[in-house]
Parts: structure tokens; C-alpha cells; sequence
């Protein structure tokens, strides 16, 4: 990912113009402008970048960008593109909600005990030739079981109350006296 990230972020990110067209190439997504490597914070980072002692960039995958978005960190991260240094990175993701969770976590369980009493019953009829099962089934289902802890889920959104026009108002408020490019 660190390829990636010094790619987007050396190039000025991703623009409003094209965040669409990179399909899955991991890039990053600012929120607001990048710093220039000469403000005083920057400044500031890029010493705590030459230590060691740079704090994390927030970043947060939204699969429907099919990005990763600077939720915080964008002077550390500059910092970091100035000092040819990799950041420290907290990637933030969504995952299962509990109830799902809890519901597939079942499931892998049954499919588990499932297995091995398959195995029980070829072992009873063929004899201690047959193995257990469990080193066919353990792997798969501790793979399965992490992934259920782990995998990324595609993130909500809902329509904006308002449509295009309503989006477009907002925007006007939001960046108003800002030096943003046009969308």
C-alpha cells in the first residue's frame, strides 16, 4: 500500500475530476488540500519523520471510491513524502456487525462439526486409515473464523435527502472562501 500512498500523494492525491477513473488502484484521497512541505508544521513533522517519532495517518477505505480517504495526518504525511520515509499508517475499515457476526460464526461452527463428524463416520467405516478431520477442517475454519473478524465490508451510504441540488448547495456552504477546485 505504501507504493500506492507515495504515488497518490507525490501526484496531489486524487482530484474531484478523477477519482473515478483509477478502478482499484488503491489511491488516496485527501479531504482537504495537501500542505506544502515548507509550512511550519510540515516542518515540524519532518524532524519527527527523520526520528522515527511520526505519529500515524488516519486513513479510512470507502469501498464505494474504492480508495483510501486522509481522515487525518495530511502535514504528517507531506512530512513523510519530504523525508523519503514511509508513515506510520491506522487504516480504519468496516466490518461485520455483531449480530451478523455472531450469525456466520455459528454457521462456520456447524460446518465444522459437520465435517469432522463426516469424518467419524468414513473412519468408523473404513478404519483408522481415515483420517480425523481435523487437519483438513481446523485450517479452514480458523481461515474462516479470521476472515469473519477481519474481512472488509462495503460501507452504507443512502441517498442525500434533496438529491444533486441539495448536494450542491452543501458544497457552496461547506467550501465557501475556500481555494478548491470546481466540481
Amino acid at each position: 500500500m505504501w507504493g500506492a500512498l507515495w504515488r497518490a500523494a507525490r501526484n496531489g492525491g486524487l482530484t474531484a475530476s478523477r477519482w473515478f477513473v483509477h478502478s482499484g488502484s488503491w489511491e488516496v484521497l485527501p479531504l482537504r488540500p495537501m500542505p506544502d512541505g515548507d509550512e511550519s508544521r510540515v516542518k515540524a513533522y519532518r524532524k519527527q519523520a527523520r526520528e522515527g517519532t511520526l505519529p500515524p495517518v488516519l486513513l479510512w477505505w470507502v469501498s464505494g471510491l474504492d480508495c483510501h480517504l486522509i481522515l487525518d495526518g495530511h502535514a504528517r504525511l507531506a512530512a513523510a513524502i519530504a523525508e523519503s520515509v514511509e508513515p506510520p499508517l491506522l487504516h480504519v475499515h468496516r466490518t461485520l456487525r455483531r449480530d451478523d457476526l455472531a450469525a456466520r460464526i455459528d454457521e462456520a461452527v456447524d460446518s465444522y462439526e459437520y465435517e469432522l463428524a463426516r469424518f467419524a463416520e468414513l473412519r468408523a467405516l473404513h478404519g483408522p486409515t481415515v483420517p480425523d478431520g481435523a487437519a483438513t477442517a481446523g485450517p479452514r475454519f480458523a481461515r474462516v473464523l479470521r476472515d469473519l473478524h477481519t474481512a472488509k465490508q462495503p460501507n452504507w451510504a443512502w441517498p442525500l435527502p434533496g438529491g444533486k441540488a441539495q448536494w450542491h448547495r452543501t458544497t457552496r456552504e461547506v467550501t465557501a472562501g475556500q481555494d478548491w477546485p470546481r466540481i
